[in-house]
């Protein structure tokens, strides 16, 4: 989809996606209650719609004897937690992805499991998609699970603690990666009734039920990153980001500080939050993503726009995630001059154009390897470039379904019509 810059200087208001982190755990939550739980908001991300019709198609198979095929697509979420969900489930099940799924690892959460008692086999290769499970009760008790590839693998354990039989004390070890996201996690089951006791490294949940309260889904903090860059990117601009809370469960709100050195503000307004471009922009920056992951497209490409170097640090698990990301942004930032490279494990430098990038006749085209992170990450260069290319724009029904919608409805940026 080729698109153009239409208004470098704006004032504007976008809607922004229900959290999707909240609504995948929100449905976990009431599946494992079995309670009437009302979610109001529920997020219509891509991921979110196949996770609850996946639960949906679960509690109404009550063939026990023959396979039931659960296929996740490339949701590495709604595959994380429902492996332990089936396996804490009467039936036997196949759950499976895509390709990109089949090439992300697993095992820990399979290792963890089966320390609790679950039957799990592996359909192809040791550690990796498809899975054969024979789901049954599970009493609980303790285990330890890495969170170096991913902080999910604790969360889809601890949600289902409080209906097994001993509740469950979990050891988390490695590199804590994604913190915030667990933190949610345990938020979220207090929320509805958990009791959890826990330390740096340790999470115990008691074999107490969920109880009945109902939920609404907060916007996106983590799509707001991509309307941030817009800012950034602009002469002039300000947007407000409607109904969102700085009082959020969501790690990702650290972007409102991480953009301040790129030139934009936030302030709290009673319909949303406020953002508006300073054009104070900081000349050697750095940037810790161990806990903000999702937040490295929209950043490199605000870096590559500004024409200013950066080092990120705490990206090692990166390659686990909808596409090895790393390798994607240095793959496309080198199509507008810009040197993304890794200096040391997890650790990245980004070198901007040697030239200021301006509008151009030549209309670059910017693969997004079927991750939505990706294309919404490379939109807002329009302002930058002039007009780009964005290949299979589709793939931003993954997070923010409405989100070329809401770009061009601002009048900022324009879809090329041939």
């Amino acid at each position: 989809m080729k698109i153009k810059v239409n208004n470098i200087s704006f004032k504007a208001q976008v809607n922004l996606p229900g959290s999707k982190s909240i609504s995948n755990r929100a449905l976990m939550i009431r599946a494992y209650s079995g309670l009437n739980i009302i979610i109001n908001g529920l997020s219509e991300a891509d991921d979110t719609v196949m996770l609850e019709r996946n639960l949906e198609m679960i509690a109404k198979s009550n063939d026990l004897s023959n396979l039931l095929l659960i296929d996740c697509g490339n949701a590495g979420t709604v595959f994380r937690f429902l492996l332990t969900y089936l396996a804490s489930t009467s039936g036997k099940w196949i759950l499976t992805g895509s390709a990109r799924m089949k090439s992300r690892p697993v095992g820990d959460l399979v290792n963890s499991l089966r320390q609790l008692g679950a039957d799990i086999q592996y359909v192809d290769n040791e550690g990796y998609p498809p899975l054969r499970i024979y789901g049954k009760p599970l009493k609980g008790g303790k285990t330890s699970v890495s969170m170096e590839k991913s902080s999910q693998f604790a969360s889809s354990i601890l949600m289902a603690g409080p209906i097994w039989h001993e509740g469950v004390s979990l050891d988390l070890t490695d590199n804590l990666s994604s913190l915030p996201y667990l933190e949610m996690t345990l938020q979220m089951m207090e929320g509805f009734g958990a009791i959890i006791g826990r330390s740096y490294r340790y999470v115990a949940v008691l074999p107490i039920q969920y109880s009945e309260t109902d939920i609404t889904i907060e916007p996106d903090w983590s799509a707001a990153a991509f309307w941030y860059e817009l800012v950034a990117l602009s002469a002039g601009g300000e947007l407000l980001l409607k109904n969102l809370e700085f009082d959020s469960l969501q790690g990702d709100r650290k972007m409102k500080e991480m953009f301040v050195s790129l030139g934009v503000e936030s302030f709290q307004e009673p319909d949303g939050v406020l953002i508006f471009k300073t054009g104070n922009v900081s000349s050697k920056l750095t940037f810790d993503l161990t806990n903000y992951p999702d937040m490295l497209p929209s950043l490199v490409a605000t870096c590559c726009g500004l024409g200013v170097g950066a080092t990120f640090s705490g990206l090692e698990n990166l390659k686990y995630k909808e596409s090895d990301r790393t390798a994607a942004l240095h793959q496309q930032m080198m199509k507008i001059g810009c040197l993304f490279e890794q200096q040391s494990e997890g650790v990245y430098q980004l070198r901007p154009s040697k030239n200021t990038l301006n509008h151009t006749e030549e209309l670059i085209s910017f693969e997004t390897y079927g991750d939505h992170r990706m294309a919404m990450a490379f939109a807002p260069l329009a302002l930058k470039l002039g007009s780009v290319d964005i290949e299979a724009p589709e793939v931003v029904e993954k997070s923010y379904p409405d989100y070329w919608k809401e770009l061009f409805s601002t009048q900022i940026i324009q879809k090329i019509n041939l």
